[in-house]
């Protein structure tokens, strides 16, 4: 019976010892950490409304086309021209100094940024048209913008994330007055000079530049832009110059060539985005 009862204890202690044994074989896995998430600097962006003002200049390097003679009523040839004004006719651009505010919007995809804006600019810029002849007599045509608009489209491409490099083009308007002075003692109170005018105002303006970025709103461009005024103008004298012996017949003064010039500007933009 001792021996039973020892068989038996022996047994169990076994069991016991073999229960342990296999729990402490038994390796729990603790959950991976997650990894670290990697976080990359995102691009400064460039949509949004934004407010500026610039300033610079407009000038044409190429002079503008003569003043034109033409006549009505009687024959005055080239020959006529040279003996009265011999090459005395003179065509000259007035640079000057412009400046202004403007709005625009822009929206960006990706490296791409579509936009419109608008612009105001003040200016003075004259084209003078000028012949003196043998009489004496001297006779001045001047055309002046005294102000600049523009409404423009404008395509662009980040060479950086801060660096927009763009074109633009649109519509283009301002105020253009016509004007003639002469001494001609054919232009008196009974025969006055009449003036016609074809300065419609409106035209088109495209170019490019660059902008960039200095603070999150706030960013410094240049551009260059041609614009393209169009019109004409003439003056009419009755009974022509003095020295064309014309009679019932008139001589026109006529400047039809374009209105057109180049401005380079600086701008400072303030953007909200």
């Amino acid at each position: 019976m001792r021996t039973y009862l020892l068989s038996i204890l022996t047994a169990s202690t076994a069991l016991t010892f073999a229960s342990y044994a296999q729990a402490a074989d038994v390796i729990y896995e603790e959950p991976m950490a997650p990894a670290p998430m990697e976080i990359s600097p995102v691009a400064s962006g460039w949509t949004g409304i934004y407010l500026g003002v610039q300033g610079g200049g407009a000038f044409n390097p190429q002079d503008p086309d003569n003043v034109d003679l033409r006549t009505n009523g009687f024959a005055f040839g080239g020959s006529a021209v040279q003996t009265a004004f011999g090459s005395n006719f003179d065509s000259n651009v007035d640079s000057s100094f412009l400046g202004g505010a403007h709005i625009g919007y822009d929206y960006q995809m990706d490296s791409v940024v579509f936009g419109v804006l608008a612009d105001i600019n003040a200016i003075d810029l004259t084209r003078s048209s000028n012949a003196d002849s043998n009489a004496p007599a001297y006779y001045r045509t001047d055309r002046e913008l005294n102000y600049l608009g523009t409404v423009r489209a404008r395509v662009g491409y980040l060479v950086t994330p801060d660096a927009l490099a763009y074109v633009t083009g649109g519509l283009a308007y301002g105020d253009v007055d016509y004007s003639f002075s002469t001494n001609s003692p054919a232009v008196t109170g009974a025969t006055p000079a009449v003036v016609s005018e074809d300065e419609d105002s409106f035209g088109y303006t495209v170019g490019g530049g660059m902008e960039v970025k200095f603070t999150d709103n706030m960013s410094f461009g240049a551009e260059y832009l041609y614009t393209n005024l169009g019109g004409s103008g003439y003056t009419r004298l009755n009974g022509g110059p003095a020295f064309s012996g014309g009679v019932g017949g008139s001589t026109d003064f006529v400047v039809d060539d374009d209105f057109d010039f180049h401005t380079v500007t600086a701008k400072v933009s303030y953007k909200f985005n």
